[in-house]
């Protein structure tokens, strides 16, 4: 966290431009915001802060007329504004355009709280930025205001996940926080109590709209006695024409993802998630203990789409074996006992779209197509045909009410006669290649309410500059394009020999220490979060419980995205997990 002055204005507007997130003074106490427009700033405020995802957060703008931007403005909410404006005053009102800022921001009812400061700085700050700023309390939630850059440094620096930016303005007197006041439908009604003390007399009150609701209703009654036919007819005409409204004109919500949790995963293949018994286990499983999310295969190293995939190409050419059955049931089951829910999803070592599809495979220099030492075909990750057929099949599995989609095998290959592989465009280097992969990605599902994650190899957590181990994989290709980062950890896959020790396996906590703490640091300021795959199965060494847990310590250590269990088989216990 690098502590700044309160007068490096310049340097400030650039960090909140940049995405960072910044805790700073206002006239009520110390705050936390960043650019509201920016959803992966917002998403970062609310894992610092430990924030439920449906409390969302308040705004400054820099003047009653720039709110008029964002809120639907009407007669109630200019006498509030025009009298306590600027000041201590937030206003809970409906967001003219939800889609113009992000979940989190404006609530799941498309709800926006706003104010617009009377401090000379947040006012050239909020004039300068060019955008509403975030400005919630700069504490973790539940605690005490922070009224001095002092104790917010020392609040903050404890924290794995911290703010970027810290503006020392020194002591601020300590007084209430803002009034929030929500107006809807013309009625205000207060929130909270804050410093300022507001009157609503001037404002109609529930008890006034009350009683003219009830002479309205008074009155209707008399006027559907007399005229019933004609009433009904018109009742009816309304009605219609207010479904109309609601179909023709729905209010979207930018990105309905579901919130930021810490996860704590378990792997699945489609058999196990589509067999109730096996369902029915995993459940009581994650019940029993710390365990909250599953990852589940929808397309898996075979190349088989596992579900009903009504996909053109995937259906013309037989690509799919329905193992999962109704997944939009299976997910509804899951949410209800309020497990998040991961869709993996491999990429690029695809056999059977390769042998169907040759044109868009990896060829071999003496002719046909190239084949892995298992004598698996791989699709060439040059061919952007293969990353829009991808796509596809992430956007159909997102329908379905997944989470997050986990991309898996997002690299060229690593086993068979290298030198042999022909690729339809070899321009660029394998890096180059992945990275606009992952751009690509991110361009075309940042506006989906879904997260996003990668899978990479254990080894991207040490490695570094130019160095892809000859399969275009690097951490800093991906931080600023997915929301995690999910390297394969498995001790059991690093040689004899690394870190000095003759078998890997045996020392898990070794492992784990040594990637982590080179690796964590290059997720620092960026929008994705590491999230590692640890080792929940025997390949040389028995994994028992003190083998699981000394990787979910070290993690733990390290981040605070949470973790994922693979097991092939998927033969899970209690063995390492808390209850």
């Amino acid at each position: 966290m690098k502590k700044i002055n309160k007068n490096q204005i310049d340097e400030i507007i650039a960090q909140l431009k940049a995405g960072r997130t910044v805790v700073f003074p206002t006239e009520t106490s110390y705050g936390l915001g960043c650019d509201a427009t920016n959803k992966f700033s917002v998403d970062k405020i609310f894992q610092i802060k430990k924030r439920e995802f449906d409390k969302p957060l308040l705004v400054i703008v820099n003047s009653i007329e720039e709110a008029k931007k964002y809120l639907v403005w009407d007669e109630t909410l200019d006498k509030l504004a025009k009298k306590y404006w600027p000041g201590a005053l937030t206003i809970i009102g409906l967001c003219k355009n939800p889609n113009s800022l992000p979940l989190g921001v404006v609530s799941q009812s498309g709800k926006l709280a706003i104010r617009v400061s009377s401090d000379k700085w947040l006012k050239e700050i909020t004039n300068r930025l060019g955008r509403p700023l975030v400005a919630t309390s700069a504490n973790i939630s539940g605690q005490n205001n922070i009224y001095n850059s002092l104790e917010a440094e020392n609040i903050f620096s404890t924290q794995i996940l911290k703010p970027d930016i810290l503006v020392d303005g020194g002591q601020i007197p300590i007084i209430k926080p803002t009034t929030i006041v929500e107006v809807e439908n013309g009625v205000c009604n207060i929130v909270r109590q804050g410093d300022l003390k507001i009157s609503l007399k001037t404002f109609p009150t529930p008890a006034f709209c009350w009683t003219i609701v009830s002479i309205l209703a008074l009155f209707s009654a008399f006027f559907i006695l007399l005229f019933s036919y004609t009433t009904g007819l018109y009742i009816n005409n309304l009605t219609l024409s207010m479904i109309s409204v609601k179909v023709n004109n729905p209010v979207f919500v930018a990105g309905k993802k579901n919130p930021l949790v810490f996860v704590k995963g378990l792997y699945l293949t489609a058999y196990s998630a589509g067999s109730s018994k096996k369902m029915a286990q995993i459940i009581d499983l994650i019940k029993r203990t710390e365990l909250n999310a599953v990852v589940i295969d929808i397309k898996d190293y075979s190349g088989l789409v596992l579900y009903d995939s009504q996909i053109p190409l995937v259906v013309s050419l037989k690509n799919k074996d329905n193992r999962l059955g109704d997944v939009k049931k299976l997910i509804e089951k899951l949410h209800a006992e309020k497990i998040y829910v991961i869709a993996r999803q491999t990429v690029f070592q695809d056999p059977v779209l390769a042998e169907k599809n040759p044109q868009w495979a990896i060829k071999s220099k003496s002719g046909g197509l190239w084949r892995d030492h298992k004598g698996l075909a791989w699709v060439d990750p040059t061919k952007k045909e293969v990353w829009k057929y991808n796509l596809d099949i992430a956007k159909e599995a997102i329908q379905f009410g997944f989470d997050e989609i986990n991309f898996d095998y997002v690299r060229f290959p690593s086993d068979g006669d290298m030198s042999n592989a022909l690729y339809d465009d070899e321009s660029k280097k394998k890096y180059e290649v992945m990275g606009d992969f992952y751009k690509f990605l991110n361009n075309n599902l940042k506006n989906y309410p879904v997260w996003t994650s990668l899978d990479l190899f254990g080894f991207t957590m040490e490695k570094n500059g130019v160095d892809d181990m000859a399969i275009g994989q690097r951490i800093v290709d991906t931080v600023d394009n997915v929301d995690y980062v999910c390297p394969m950890m498995y001790p059991s896959h690093y040689p004899a020999g690394h870190l000095g020790l003759s078998n890997p396996a045996a020392n898990p906590y070794a492992v784990f220490e040594n990637g982590m703490k080179l690796g964590a640091p290059k997720f620092e300021g960026k929008r994705a979060k590491v999230r590692p795959w640890i080792q929940a199965f025997d390949l040389g060494a028995v994994y028992d419980a003190e083998k699981i847990r000394a990787q979910i310590d070290v993690v733990e250590k390290y981040a605070d995205a949470g973790w994922l269990m693979w097991n092939a088989s998927n033969r899970y216990t209690e063995a390492g997990l808390k209850k």
